[in-house]
C-alpha cells in the first residue's frame, strides 16, 4: 500500500509524462484514408505498379469550371498545366470544331453541362505525382472561381482534413462530453477529474508517442483517441464509484480497499475489450489488423495508467463526502424479461437477411460533403462516377489499325457496365482523318499508350460504384485475353476496398469465434464455475446477432468499417456480464446482483454511447454509421445482461467458500 500514500507524486508523475508526450503531438503526420488496403501480393496491387511504369500516371482528377466565357476557362487551365505535378489537361474547350463559342462537339461528349443553373466544362487533370497534394492544390485554384474537382486523389485530401477535424474539434468535444458523464455519475466535481485524468492522459501518451515514433494517423486509427477515452474510462468510473462509497475515515485504506475490491472485475473488463481488439488481427486485412492493435494498445494503456495512479491520486478528495447509490427494490418479474428478450431477439433478426456487404471510396462521406458536391456536379454533367483503369498489353502495335480496332473491341463490350471509356481511340475519332498523324505528337508516348511495351490505358467509369458491376467489368475484360490481347489489368481504388471488404467478410465469423471462445474460457475461469460463464456470455452473443440485424434495419452495409465494430462491442458489452457475475457470486442473489450493477451498468452504457455520438457531427458518413451502431450496441448489451441473467441466475448455486473467495476481490456495495 506504500505507493498509495503518495498521491501528489503520482499526480506530478502523470501530468510530467503528459507534457513530455504533449510536447511531441505537432509533429503528428496525418495520412490519407487507409495506408494498406490489402496486401502486396494483391494482384490490384501488382497492376496498380505495372500502371505506374508504363504510365505516367498516379490519378486522374475531374475538374468541373465555370464556363460563361473561354478565357475564364483557360486561364484556370494554363495555372494547373504549370504545377510539375500535372502531365496533361483535357480542355474540352480546346477540341478540334470547337471554335468561338462552338462546343457542340465537348456538349455531345458530355464534357459542357449545366447543374444548379450553371454551366460547367469538365476537365480531365491527369496527375503524375503526390496526388493528394496535387489534387488540393488544384482545388485551391477552382474554388477560387466556383469549381469543383472529383477524383480519388482529391478524396484522399479532404480525408485528411477531416481525420484533422476529428483530432483538433471532436476528440475535445468527446472529452467535455465523457466528463459530464463523470460528474453526472459520481457527482462530485473534483472527482470526476480525478478519476477522469488517467483516460484523457493517456490518450495525450498515445498521440505523442505516434508523434515520436513517426507513426501517421490514419483512417484506420483515427478514432483511437476516442477508443482510449471512452472505453479505458469505464475502469476508472467503477473504481471511484467503489471509493466514495466505503465509509473508512482513513483515505489510503478506503483506497486499497477499493483496488482489492473491484481489481478482478476490472482487470477482466479491460483484457476482455482488448481480447475483443485482437481478435480482428485474425483478419488478412492490414487495415483490421491496425485497428484491432491500435485499439488493444489503447485500451491496454489506459488500463494500465488507471490501475497505477488512479489509486493514489483518489486519496486526494476529502473520504468525508460519501458516495451514496440508491436503488429500487422492485422485485424483478423473470417471466417477462424472458419474453422481452426473445421477442427483441425475433424482431432484429427479422432484417439480417437485408444487410448487403458494400465497400468503395464514395460510401465514407456525408451527402452534404465538399467530396459529395464535387460527385453530383461530375455526375449530372457528364453521368460518371469514380474511374477505373484498365492496363491493356497487345501483341501488336497500339496505334496500328489493329491496335485500335482491338481497343474498340474491348470499349464496345463494356457498354454495358459503363457510362463510357476514355483511351487514345477517343481522340483518333475526334480529330478529323487530316489531322490523325498530329495525334501521336500532341500526346507524348506515356500518356495514353506506350509503344515500346505494346501497351495502352483505357479509362473506364462504371455505371453503378459497386461490388456486382466491377465484378461484371473485370469478367468481360479477362474474355479478351487472347490473339492480339496478351494480358489486361485492372487497377484502382474501388478494387482494393472491395477486396479488403472480402477479406474482413470472410474472417469475420473466425475472430469473432475466436474471441467469444476466448472470453467464454476467462469468464470460467474467473468465476470458477464454466457452465455459469457459458451463461454470461448469452448476452453478448445476443447482442451481436442483433446489432447484425440493425444493420439491415437501418441500412447500414457490412463492410470493412462496420464488420469491426462487432468485435469491439463484443469486448466492450462482456463488461456488464462481468460486473453482473461477479456480484451475483458475491452475494448468490440475481436479484441483490441486479440491485447493486443496474445503475452503473446503465450508467457504462449511457455513456460510452454518448461519447461515441460525437462523431455524429463528423462529415464522414461511415463514423456516422459507428456512432449508431455503438449506441445501438451499447443499449443491447446492457438491457441484455439485465433481463438476461436476472431470468436464469438461480438465487443460490455457490457454496459460500466459494462465494467468499471471490467476494474478497470483487464488490459492488
Amino acid at each position: 500500500m506504500g505507493w498509495i500514500k503518495k498521491p501528489w507524486l503520482s499526480l506530478v508523475l502523470m501530468l510530467i509524462l503528459g507534457i513530455l508526450t504533449g510536447s511531441q503531438l505537432p509533429k503528428l503526420r496525418v495520412r490519407a484514408y487507409f495506408k494498406t488496403q490489402v496486401s502486396k501480393e494483391s494482384r490490384y496491387v501488382h497492376a496498380e505498379r505495372e500502371l505506374f511504369k508504363s504510365f505516367s500516371l498516379k490519378d486522374i482528377a475531374i475538374v468541373a469550371v465555370p464556363c460563361e466565357d473561354r478565357t475564364g476557362v483557360s486561364a484556370i487551365v494554363q495555372e494547373i498545366r504549370k504545377f510539375d505535378e500535372i502531365s496533361m489537361v483535357i480542355n474540352p474547350l480546346e477540341f478540334p470544331l470547337t471554335i468561338g463559342r462552338n462546343s457542340a462537339l465537348a456538349r455531345q461528349l458530355k464534357l459542357i453541362g449545366q447543374f444548379e443553373n450553371r454551366e460547367y466544362a469538365l476537365l480531365l487533370v491527369f496527375i503524375s505525382k503526390n496526388p493528394e497534394s496535387t489534387a488540393r492544390k488544384i482545388h485551391q485554384v477552382v474554388r477560387k472561381k466556383g469549381g469543383f474537382i472529383f477524383g480519388i486523389s482529391y478524396i484522399g485530401a479532404m480525408a485528411m482534413d477531416y481525420v484533422r477535424m476529428i483530432l483538433v474539434y471532436l476528440t475535445p468535444i468527446a472529452l467535455l462530453v465523457m466528463f459530464a458523464v463523470f460528474f453526472f455519475t459520481l457527482k462530485n466535481f473534483w472527482a470526476a477529474v480525478l478519476a477522469f485524468l488517467p483516460s484523457s492522459l493517456t490518450t495525450v501518451y498515445l498521440l505523442g508517442t505516434y508523434a515520436f515514433v513517426g507513426k501517421p494517423v490514419t483512417m484506420e486509427n483515427v478514432l483511437m483517441p476516442f477508443i482510449t477515452l471512452i472505453m479505458g474510462s469505464s475502469a476508472a468510473l467503477h473504481y471511484f464509484s467503489r471509493y466514495l462509497a466505503i465509509k473508512d475515515p482513513n483515505r489510503f485504506e478506503r483506497s486499497y480497499r477499493a483496488m482489492r475490491e473491484t481489481f478482478v472485475a476490472l482487470l477482466m473488463t479491460v483484457l476482455t475489450t482488448i481480447v475483443g481488439f485482437l481478435s480482428l488481427g485474425l483478419t488478412s486485412s492490414p487495415v483490421m489488423r491496425e485497428l484491432g492493435f491500435s485499439g488493444a494498445i489503447g485500451v491496454g494503456t489506459s488500463g494500465l495508467v488507471t490501475f497505477v495512479f488512479l489509486p493514489p491520486i483518489a486519496t486526494l478528495i476529502d473520504p468525508k463526502r460519501n458516495f451514496e447509490t440508491k436503488f429500487s427494490d422492485q422485485s424483478v418479474r423473470k417471466r417477462w424479461n424472458l419474453v422481452w428478450f426473445f421477442t427483441m431477439i425475433f424482431f432484429f433478426c427479422l432484417f439480417i437477411f437485408n444487410v448487403e456487404s458494400e465497400f468503395h471510396s464514395l460510401i465514407f462521406f456525408r451527402p452534404s460533403s465538399k467530396v459529395m458536391k464535387g460527385a453530383r456536379v461530375v455526375e449530372t454533367i457528364a453521368g460518371i462516377k469514380v474511374p477505373i483503369f484498365m492496363k491493356i498489353d497487345l501483341n501488336v502495335d497500339v496505334l496500328s489499325s489493329e491496335g485500335l480496332e482491338t481497343l474498340r473491341m474491348v470499349r464496345e463490350s463494356l457498354k454495358d457496365y459503363c457510362v463510357r471509356t476514355f483511351s487514345i481511340l477517343d481522340l483518333f475519332e475526334i480529330f478529323p482523318q487530316t489531322l490523325r498523324s498530329f495525334i501521336p505528337m500532341l500526346i507524348p508516348e506515356g500518356m495514353l499508350y506506350d509503344r515500346k511495351n505494346s501497351s495502352l490505358l483505357m479509362i473506364v467509369f462504371p455505371k453503378r460504384v459497386d461490388r456486382k458491376t466491377y465484378s461484371q467489368i473485370e469478367k468481360v475484360a479477362s474474355s479478351h485475353v487472347s490473339g492480339s490481347v496478351k494480358s489486361i489489368q485492372l487497377s484502382g481504388e474501388d478494387f482494393k476496398y472491395m477486396e479488403m471488404n472480402e477479406f474482413v467478410v470472410e474472417n469475420l465469423k473466425v475472430s469473432l469465434i475466436f474471441a467469444l471462445l476466448v472470453i467464454v474460457l476467462m469468464m470460467g475461469s474467473m468465476l470458477k464455475n464454466f457452465k455459469l460463464g457459458l451463461i454470461s456470455c448469452v448476452p453478448i452473443a445476443a447482442t451481436l446477432i442483433s446489432l447484425y440485424g440493425a444493420m439491415g434495419l437501418f441500412r447500414v452495409p457490412i463492410n470493412a468499417v462496420s464488420a469491426c465494430l462487432l468485435n469491439i462491442v463484443l469486448g466492450a458489452g462482456i463488461d456488464y456480464a462481468i460486473h453482473f457475475s461477479c456480484a451475483y457470486v458475491k452475494h448468490n442473489s440475481a436479484n441483490e446482483a441486479y440491485r447493486l450493477t443496474r445503475r452503473p451498468i446503465l450508467a457504462n452504457a449511457f455513456g460510452v454511447a454518448l461519447g461515441f455520438s460525437v462523431l455524429f457531427l463528423s462529415p464522414m458518413k461511415v463514423h456516422v454509421h459507428i456512432a449508431a451502431l455503438i449506441c445501438v450496441g451499447m443499449a443491447l448489451a446492457s438491457t441484455y445482461t439485465l433481463i438476461w441473467m436476472t431470468s436464469v441466475f438461480p438465487e443460490k448455486v455457490q457454496t459460500a467458500r466459494k462465494a467468499s473467495s471471490l467476494s474478497s476481490s470483487t464488490s459492488f456495495e
